[in-house]
């Protein structure tokens, strides 16, 4: 099942954005009366019917509704260093987003290695994952941050964990954290937190964690954390 993309829906009726309409009316040869399904990325799982078509239009009839369409009780923010590598990055968003992502905040942090990120590029890699996987909710993509500015305005999810390899950092996300809980996870960048860095979350109200034995490079550490969480709740 094809699934499109669009948060243009107004009184039952819901216009694909020109990337969307090309798609289904070029590419895919769907046609004036066609029923196709469709997200609005805030929970609305809809099927509605080609009323036009056009080459970079098209406008549908909604046919049917279903409202906080796999809305779960708990939510994940993943708070990252981008790679060095922007390719390991969008592939950690995309997976990300297809197990269950609700906030995406990329971190500026001392051992970054990467300072410049292309929003609309990562929307376009969350909305192709969010169709895929059938997710009707789309994560919040947040701009490039500090470690320290992110800190000041740390979010206020029941549970905040930073994964640190530093000294006597024993206990792992899975004994610590409770199912059931919001949850912010801070990965760090290649070269890893900053004792400075990991300090500043700990006395910010951050648990520092592990993942497991072995190192994990960044977007590695970022998956597990999120499937960890999901898995804890199934």
């Amino acid at each position: 099942m094809n699934i499109f993309f669009t948060d243009q829906v107004r009184g039952g009726v819901a216009a694909l954005p020109e990337r969307e309409a090309r798609h289904c009316i070029q590419v895919l040869r769907h046609k004036v009366g066609d029923r196709i399904h469709f997200i609005d990325g805030q929970g609305g799982l809809y099927e509605g019917e080609i009323a036009e078509a056009g080459k970079k239009t098209c406008l549908l009839k909604v046919i049917s509704h279903k409202e906080n369409h796999g809305k779960r009780p708990y939510r994940v923010h993943l708070a990252v260093a981008p790679t060095k590598n922007i390719s390991r990055m969008e592939w950690l968003l995309e997976k990300a987003t297809e197990i269950g992502l609700d906030t995406f905040t990329p971190l500026l942090c001392s051992h970054s290695e990467r300072r410049v990120l292309k929003l609309e590029r990562l929307e376009k890699i969350a909305i192709s994952a969010a169709k895929q996987s059938v997710k009707a909710y789309l994560p919040q993509l947040n701009p490039l941050t500090s470690f320290e500015a992110f800190l000041k305005e740390a979010p206020a999810e029941a549970g905040r964990y930073i994964a640190y390899l530093g000294e006597g950092v024993k206990e792992s996300l899975k004994q610590n954290y409770k199912p059931g809980q919001d949850v912010c996870l801070l990965i760090g960048p290649e070269g890893g937190f900053s004792p400075q860095e990991a300090e500043a979350a700990v006395s910010s109200g951050f648990t520092p964690v592990t993942l497991g034995e072995s190192r994990l490079r960044t977007e590695t550490a970022a998956l597990v954390a999120c499937h960890t969480i999901h898995l804890l709740n199934a």
